[in-house]
């Protein structure tokens, strides 16, 4: 499996990690997920912080700026894609 990922024609680096979550949340066909989720779709049945997620999320979000969709946290503690 290869695995890039584009914004247009422009390919961005991510790190294995990065990519894995990325994937995991755009590749379950749902819009919000929790944490623990998360976490065991793209890390398995690890600990891992909220900070570490949160992290891992604005790394993401600034590398792919200029997708027409956004991710966040929300006050639920849940994991959201939405649509800009």
């Amino acid at each position: 499996k290869e695995e890039k990922v584009y914004v247009g024609d422009n390919e961005v680096a991510l790190t294995k990690t990065e990519y894995k979550v990325l994937y995991f949340l755009i590749s379950g066909g749902k819009r919000i997920y929790k944490l623990e989720e998360l976490v065991m779709g793209a890390w398995g049945p690890v600990v891992v912080t909220n900070k570490t997620i949160n992290t891992h999320l604005s790394h993401i979000r600034a590398k792919i700026e200029g997708v027409d969709f956004k991710l966040k946290i929300n006050r639920n503690g849940q994991v959201c894609i939405n649509d800009l």
